[in-house]
């Protein structure tokens, strides 16, 4: 992970490595980053009412304990956090499974299959032909 000079921390992905400065590696950054605060929300969602069914469980049936399943809930939260990752934070902690790295692992795989012909890059002909068709149309040809 490399530090910019506002002090945000950036991830240092193999692919930022070799196109680093270019649009394309930025506008990468942003799918990834966008795709994160999707999950980050989704979690957020599903947490918030259910931090109140436990809650309202540790309170009426936590006995001794009321703050076990609160706990579980936080830690869940905790882990499911790493795993997101945001802002990069953890991604220099080591080769461990996280969110980025998943999509990195797609990526990789769409461009394998795309490289020896596979079903990417038949849609990519596809599209680019039913561009060309819109294109002829629109021009009247």
């Amino acid at each position: 992970m490399e530090i910019e000079a506002h002090g945000l921390a950036r991830a240092d992905t193999p692919a930022e490595r070799t196109d680093e400065g270019s649009r394309g590696a930025l506008l990468r950054r942003l799918v990834i980053f966008q795709l994160k605060l999707f999950a980050d929300g989704m979690r957020d969602l599903v947490l918030s009412p259910v931090s109140f069914v436990v809650a309202a469980f540790g309170i009426l049936f936590g006995g001794r304990n009321p703050h076990g399943l609160f706990d579980r809930l936080m830690h869940v939260g905790h882990l499911t956090d790493e795993w997101i990752d945001l802002f990069g934070y953890h991604a220099r902690e080591g080769k461990r499974a996280n969110l980025e790295r998943m999509i990195e692992d797609v990526e990789t795989a769409l461009r394998e299959d795309h490289a020896r012909g596979g079903v990417t890059a038949e849609a990519e002909k596809r599209l680019r032909t039913l561009a060309e068709e819109l294109r002829r149309r629109r021009s009247g040809r």
